[in-house]
């Protein structure tokens, strides 16, 4: 019988179980290191302790930020007796969350990254809480 030959790439069995020969050992250290993915169990664990270094606070701002536009944003036109049109606001935070949040997390990146996630979780925030009447949503449509 012809014998199989030696596979220099892991299959598909050894990325989902971690079979031997994708647990790297290296040498002085007593412990493995698993790979996950591309990205080693090790660097995850960095990366997961970096998310306390600002990032939550960033994330705060930028939702903080946006309730304090919407509050200005929103105030009048919600008080009074006769409600004119919102899509103008409704328009406007969407653009400013989304538009300008979405810049910041895809183009701009780096220590702004969090501050755009922040304002968009704002409006999904406002939007859920208040039934869309914080965000224009419920009357626009």
């Amino acid at each position: 019988m012809a014998e199989t030959p030696e596979r220099d790439f892991p299959s598909l069995e050894d990325d989902i179980f971690a079979v031997a020969h994708n647990v790297e050992v290296d040498q002085g250290q007593a412990q493995p290191r698993i790979r996950l993915g591309s990205m080693r169990a090790q660097e995850f664990a960095e990366r997961a302790r970096a998310l306390g270094d600002g990032q939550i606070g960033a994330t705060a701002a930028g939702f903080g930020i946006f309730i304090f536009v919407d509050a200005v944003m929103m105030w009048a036109p919600l008080m009074m007796s006769r409600r004119p049109s919102l899509l103008p606001q409704f328009v406007t935070l969407l653009v400013l969350a989304f538009g300008l949040g979405g810049l910041l997390v895809w183009k701009v990146g780096g220590r702004w990254r969090p501050f755009g996630i922040g304002m968009m979780l704002a409006w999904v925030f406002l939007t859920l809480v208040s039934v869309g009447f914080l965000t224009g949503l419920s009357v626009t449509l």
